[in-house]
């Protein structure tokens, strides 16, 4: 068994290959490379029950062609693309359609087309809702029928956006003498660590700042929590689309 062995894909097809087990049990490629992202993905306790789902509520000859192509939508309306990059979504999404024809497009029209909208991310500023559209799309845009990366990818992007908007109950004045503090701690405490010596970062934060550290460490629990909630609901996003696929 190989070094995947362990997970869905892996203990499917003896090895962790998405175009094996695309092959083999008939799932889109693109879909295939998302199995092992999305168990991984949900909580402990229903890691085994997402896995399970995956092929039982699919039906037997269910026509899972659209279903990498609505995942897409889905996280690009997700993501602003609707309001915020409409020309590039319109083009982006002639191309995901165009794949299902007799003439594909060629792998220039992609790169073409990604290449417009990176050079459309360059031009937002930092962390605005414009440029994570964009770059959504830019993540999107390459060919579903032979990549098992591009919708794992963007379930990642889609993941660490929601912590990219400032916490509210920690402000930025906050922030930057947190960081301040921390910053002096890593200098006073340098030579300790460079001589392999442990040092407790947090608990020395905690002595110096109480209130500061407190608030800091509330801020992290938080934006842990709202990380570990949006990854946890990818397995019912996916396995959505496959039961609507299979009625």
């Amino acid at each position: 068994m190989g070094r995947a062995g362990g997970t869905p894909l892996g203990v499917s097809t003896q090895g962790g290959d998405s175009a094996d087990y695309a092959a083999r049990f008939g799932y889109p490629l693109a879909l295939a490379g998302l199995l092992d992202p999305m168990t991984a993905y949900a909580d402990p306790d229903r890691a085994t029950d997402v896995a399970l789902a995956w092929v039982d509520m699919v039906a037997v000859g269910a026509d899972l062609s659209m279903v990498p192509e609505r995942i897409v939508e889905q996280l690009l309306d997700a993501m602003y693309a609707d309001r915020l990059a409409v020309p590039f979504r319109a083009e982006l999404r002639g191309l995901h359609r165009a794949e299902r024809s007799a003439t594909p497009p060629a792998r220039r029209d992609w790169t073409a087309l990604r290449a417009r909208i990176e050079q459309a991310v360059e031009a937002e500023p930092a962390a605005s809702d414009a440029r994570t559209a964009l770059t959504a799309c830019a993540t999107a845009c390459w060919p579903l029928a032979t990549s098992s990366s591009v919708i794992p990818t963007l379930f990642s992007l889609w993941i660490r956006d929601v912590n990219r908007r400032p916490d509210p109950e920690f402000g930025e004045a906050v922030r930057e003498r947190a960081h301040i503090v921390l910053e002096e701690i890593y200098r006073e405490t340098q030579p300790q660590r460079d001589a392999g010596e442990p040092v407790d970062i947090p608990a020395r934060f905690r002595i110096r700042a109480p209130t500061l550290a407190a608030a800091f460490e509330a801020q992290l629990a938080r934006s842990n929590a709202r990380h570990i909630a949006r990854a946890q609901s990818v397995p019912d996003m996916v396995l959505t689309q496959l039961a609507a696929a299979s009625a």
